[in-house]
């Protein structure tokens, strides 16, 4: 536990000179402003605002995970092509979760950001009615929760394909995950990942208001089944691959 504590410190220590934390703080305070400015005159309902801004937030998950990981592995390239990550054959696997872990931790204080920032201000500077605020932080947990599959995919093509592919299957998958929003993802979303984030959070909106949805019509059950399953699955395989893993070539 020491020696991973270690290296999760090594790691952040790494962003202090890029704009991984940056992109984590700017990221969260654009989207809660651009919202809220258009809100302020929207004549939506407040139910209808707030499913739309965590659903475009969900929409958004996958491209912005492409973007972080892309950059969290081309750091590790430009410090000496991976060998920080490949100097410590022993302890490749803690190498590894080092760096998912702060991965996913800095995602989730971006999502804890994104969504306290808009229902702060949604409630207090718009004086809308809405959810309480720990709706807003179960939000953030489901979204962060649901993602965590895409981290281990995009640290995978990261590290092992360059941050072209990378982002180009983030941006694919947002695209994706609007598609799936729409009556085209029924009985389809919970087999696609990158549907995962909007999907559970639109569940979690309708539901939290009082309506009722039945697992035959929501999936939920399944969803949540293959969600977890699926991310279990890909740490194990990550690992796996990771343990064997030599790096890849310079022009990649």
């Amino acid at each position: 536990m020491a020696s991973l504590i270690g290296l999760f410190k090594a790691d952040l220590l790494k962003t202090r000179r890029t704009p991984f934390l940056l992109v984590h703080l700017l990221a969260p305070l654009i989207a809660a402003a651009i919202f809220l400015a258009y809100y302020s005159y929207s004549l939506w309902s407040a139910a209808d605002k707030v499913m739309a801004y965590l659903q475009v937030l969900g929409c958004a998950l996958p491209t912005v995970i492409a973007l972080v990981c892309s950059m969290a592995a081309e750091q590790e390239a430009l410090a000496g092509q991976f060998q920080g990550m490949l100097a410590l054959p022993s302890r490749r696997i803690k190498v590894y979760a080092s760096k998912l872990l702060l991965l996913l931790i800095c995602g989730l204080g971006a999502i804890l950001l994104a969504v306290s920032l808009f229902g702060a201000g949604f409630r207090y500077v718009l004086g809308q009615e809405s959810s309480s605020m720990a709706f807003y932080w179960c939000s953030a947990f489901i979204l962060s929760g649901s993602t965590v599959f895409l981290y281990l995919l995009h640290g995978f093509i990261s590290l092992r394909f360059g941050r072209g592919p990378s982002i180009g299957i983030g941006i694919a998958g947002s695209l994706i995950a609007a598609l799936l929003l729409t009556g085209l993802g029924e009985g389809i979303w919970p087999y696609v990942p990158f549907a995962w984030a909007a999907r559970f959070t639109s569940i979690w909106t309708v539901t939290s208001s009082g309506a009722a949805l039945s697992p035959a019509v929501s999936h939920t059950d399944t969803g949540s089944l293959v969600c977890a399953g699926a991310t279990l699955l890909a740490a194990l395989l990550s690992c796996l691959w990771f343990q064997g893993w030599e790096g890849r070539p310079a022009d990649n």
